[in-house]
């Protein structure tokens, strides 16, 4: 059927789809689209979802850092502008690897903010700190190209003797049943050592092509982060389809 084809295009594009949204753009009631997505879903091409559906779909090998940074580059912007307005003087913050992750670091840095930022992400040190006023605390570890962080025991072994009140974990999958994930192990540990270690609200910052999304590796379960900064899609998505009890917080 030419309408589920599309659907199908769609939700390749986007990772989720709203039956109301569906609904108005083919011009049909939305129990034909909740038909069409249970059919679809039948077949094997989506998990429905209460609003909608989500894209089936497992990351198994890691991104290229350059390909996931040309992706919703206006997106991660905006949530790194929300993240910089949680941030006040004197917090200590933890940040993580990958080009959401960069995006707040860069905010951060231009913010103005007297702040300590502690970091396995290597792109903290080509934003410039114009004000002068953060000080950037530097994980150390096995450096890794593919996604331009510092990993491995080398990581890990300084974030236990460290502490922040607040912390901005970017991840490469989320979903009700696996939680936050990644493709890489070495990377899991550190994400996971960075929340341990946050004694303040943790945030998950993610463009809606994450979600639904499982990865090899889990670095924490849902409950265990106080908000969720996305994007409009993402916001929408939480908000109706979504079990998940953290903050919902929309950029």
């Amino acid at each position: 059927m030419e309408r589920q084809h599309r659907i199908s295009e769609i939700l390749t594009e986007n990772g989720i789809v709203q039956v109301s949204r569906l609904a108005e753009e083919f011009g049909v009631s939305e129990l034909t689209i909740r038909r069409d997505l249970d059919q679809m879903e039948e077949n094997g091409l989506l998990k429905r979802t209460h609003g909608g559906a989500t894209v089936l779909r497992n990351m198994n090998a890691e991104p290229h850092y350059l390909q996931k940074a040309a992706q919703f580059a206006e997106e991660k912007r905006r949530i790194a502008q929300k993240a910089v307005e949680l941030v006040e003087d004197d917090d200590i913050v933890m940040v993580n690897s990958g080009t959401t992750a960069s995006a707040v670091l860069k905010a951060l840095l231009e913010s103005g903010r007297s702040i300590t930022i502690i970091t396995n992400n290597i792109d903290v040190l080509i934003h410039p700190d114009t004000t002068g006023k953060c000080t950037i605390i530097l994980t150390g570890g096995v450096y890794r190209s593919r996604s331009r962080s510092l990993s491995g025991a080398m990581s890990t072994s300084p974030l236990e003797r460290m502490y922040a009140n607040k912390a901005f974990i970017g991840v490469d999958g989320i979903s009700e049943e696996a939680g936050l994930t990644t493709p890489i192990y070495e990377e899991s540990l550190v994400s996971r050592m960075m929340l341990k270690h946050t004694t303040g609200k943790a945030f998950v910052i993610t463009t809606h092509n994450k979600i639904g999304v499982i990865s090899n590796y889990q670095i924490a379960k849902t409950d265990e982060i106080h908000g969720i900064i996305t994007d409009r899609e993402g916001a929408e998505y939480f908000r109706s389809d979504s079990n998940i009890k953290a903050e919902i917080i929309e950029a």
